[in-house]
């Protein structure tokens, strides 16, 4: 409990235990959404500065070297691509969210709601994330084959960066899947109620 706040709160509502309550939830509610809000923004800037530079990378040794014929080897431009479209897809449903809702002050319903569609959104994102993890082990494994296919790695290479993705995503998804379930799932469904509550 921040007792510093409350006890501003007590001073700004004239010892009004009940109205004291209520703007103390009010500002505590509208400090999680802003912290959220600033670590999805840096969330974002993060992977596309990872992106970016793999994406970089990866071009800059392509055109240089002439290391990719895409005729033959098209599955590795898709490795690359999969993960953009997935930021993407979740930038534009972080970005409805914002449009819908551009600041966090408000009422306490009117948080709520902002609150319940700030859910609403993560849950996509997760979506998102797991659709994208579900496709790249079909997606990687074309391009190993397509790699040793032409000569540009050994069959144990092959199987050593399989193990290495797979390992990869099946942790990538068991942290989605339960983010998903135990955190924000029952989080929206709390949500819902409170809003039906106040409603009603």
């Amino acid at each position: 409990m921040n007792t510093e706040a409350f006890a501003r709160l007590w001073r700004t509502h004239s010892n009004d235990l009940s109205q004291t309550a209520q703007a103390y939830l009010l500002e505590d509610m509208m400090t999680i959404l802003k912290q959220r809000r600033d670590r999805q923004n840096l969330f974002f800037l993060l992977m596309t500065a990872i992106l970016g530079t793999i994406t970089f990378v990866a071009g800059y040794d392509m055109i240089k070297n002439d290391s990719l014929d895409p005729t033959r080897e098209w599955a590795p431009l898709l490795m690359l691509a999969a993960p953009w479209i997935a930021l993407l897809l979740m930038r534009r449903r972080f970005n409805r969210h914002l449009n819908a809702f551009p600041h966090t002050e408000g009422t306490l319903p009117d948080t709520l709601r902002i609150m319940a569609d700030e859910n609403r959104a993560a849950r996509t994102q997760a979506l998102i994330l797991l659709v994208i993890i579900a496709i790249f082990p079909v997606i990687t494994s074309l391009a190993l084959w397509q790699l040793m296919l032409t000569g540009k790695m050994e069959p144990a290479h092959v199987q050593q960066a399989a193990l290495l993705f797979g390992g990869a995503l099946a942790v990538s998804a068991l942290w989605q899947v339960i983010r998903y379930v135990r955190v924000l799932k029952p989080e929206g469904a709390r949500l819902k109620a409170l809003l039906e509550d106040y409603n009603s």
